[in-house]
């Protein structure tokens, strides 16, 4: 904003001019033509300050995205999950930066905003971990598994050490072993991570231009 304050005077005669010679261009162009203007002034429409709270404009497909809130469902109040911590909105352990407390509420639009910004923050900690090629849908598979079970998966797991080694379909058939939490001091499984586990390896193994041609 500084920088445009300060050259505003120098360049307001030459501003004036090119608008003087834009409208007389208009005003005697093809049809054609005031139509591509028309459409290029939509696509440089000012953005919501909003959105660019979303790091890379999430680069998630959809699917991962709502992978994750199917799963998670939505809570406006915070509330202590399978693993005794406190979470909110969509499972989320941080809002912001901050812990999240009990007694805290959230609105589902910040909830909203906090889980694309979170879920594309684990997709970057995929891509740094992950020394093979992924289409989009193996990384959405990916980071709603990292979401939900935590970073433990790129550093120190079969699926990893499998998937970096070139062995896509060995990978895939790690999630399913990832359905356990805590119940009385041992890891059980869970009826509803499994479900998720294998909504994971299905979209994991769904070529990526079977959903996208759709």
């Amino acid at each position: 904003m500084r920088l445009k304050s300060a050259i505003f005077n120098c360049y307001t005669f030459l501003t004036l001019a090119c608008g003087i010679t834009f409208n007389f261009t208009l005003n005697t162009s093809p049809a054609w033509a005031i139509d591509e203007v028309a459409q290029k002034s939509q696509n440089y429409a000012p953005i919501n300050h909003n959105q660019t709270l979303i790091a890379s404009n999430l680069a998630l497909p959809p699917e991962a995205v709502d992978l994750v809130k199917n799963f998670e469902g939505f809570s406006a109040s915070a509330y202590t999950d399978t693993n005794g911590l406190p979470v909110i909105g969509y499972g989320q352990t941080r809002i912001n930066g901050q812990t999240v407390r009990l007694g805290q509420y959230i609105t589902q639009a910040q909830a909203n905003i906090s889980l694309l910004k979170e879920l594309t923050h684990i997709q970057n900690l995929v891509k740094s971990h992950v020394q093979v090629d992924l289409n989009p849908h193996q990384l959405g598979a990916l980071t709603s598994l990292v979401f939900n079970a935590g970073t433990v998966i790129l550093t120190d797991s079969t699926l990893i050490r499998k998937l970096n080694a070139g062995d896509y379909t060995g990978a895939a058939q790690e999630f399913p072993r990832w359905n356990k939490a805590d119940k009385g001091g041992q890891l059980v499984p869970f009826p509803g991570l499994t479900r998720r586990r294998l909504a994971e390896k299905k979209l994991f193994l769904t070529p990526y231009q079977q959903i996208a041609s759709n």
